[in-house]
């Protein structure tokens, strides 16, 4: 009878340390699992982060071709102040174009009827990456492909700005009264970066 004990406690002994020595190797896989689950969200997070600061960073905006040379682009803003008298007369042809090494910006400006510039400066790759971005920022390639307004009335200026990159165009017609209507605020915004275009 005794013998039958010893062996029943041997055996319930031996089941007893032998389920801790099983637990123990899959409480540490578990813990080892978790250990590497959290560090892998950790450098996804990191990926993520990166590709978005990546995606969003200024100057991701491709503005030349495999070649190294300018994407074709031309600007064009014209404003004046319609048949007035000379003493409020005014007009602005801003081009903004480039070649395939250089960017080229012509200015035209009359004040009081008068010529007062009249230039054609090359500018740098950083002030044209800079003004490219600002005008993206405002969509102006997505702005659409305005015709001529049928209506013209006697006096009043229809001005206008044109923008063309690659095979994307636009183009939007404007009066000057236009420009303090709210909901003129992007496309005045876009006028306003051109106005301040200098070499």
């Amino acid at each position: 009878m005794n013998f039958f004990v010893n062996i029943f406690l041997i055996l319930v002994f031996l089941i007893v340390t032998g389920g801790k020595t099983t637990a123990e190797p899959k409480e540490k896989a578990d813990r080892i699992q978790s250990k590497v689950s959290d560090s892998e969200r950790k450098d996804k997070s990191k990926i993520n982060t990166k590709s978005k600061s990546k995606d969003n960073k200024p100057g991701s905006l491709v503005l030349k071709n495999k070649k190294g040379l300018w994407k074709p682009m031309e600007l064009i803003w014209e404003e004046s102040s319609g048949a007035v008298s000379p003493e409020f007369r005014f007009a602005k042809q801003f081009q903004l174009v480039t070649k395939e090494n250089k960017v080229i910006l012509n200015r035209r400006v009359v004040e009081k009827g008068n010529l007062v510039l009249n230039e054609s400066k090359e500018i740098s790759p950083q002030l044209y990456q800079k003004w490219m971005e600002s005008l993206f920022h405002y969509k102006i390639y997505q702005l659409p492909l305005e015709d001529v307004p049928k209506e013209q009335m006697t006096g009043v200026s229809y001005n206008y700005v044109s923008f063309g990159f690659g095979s994307t165009k636009s183009k939007f017609y404007y009066q000057l009264e236009e420009r303090n209507l709210p909901d003129w605020k992007e496309k005045n915004s876009i006028i306003q970066i051109i106005e301040r275009m200098k070499p």
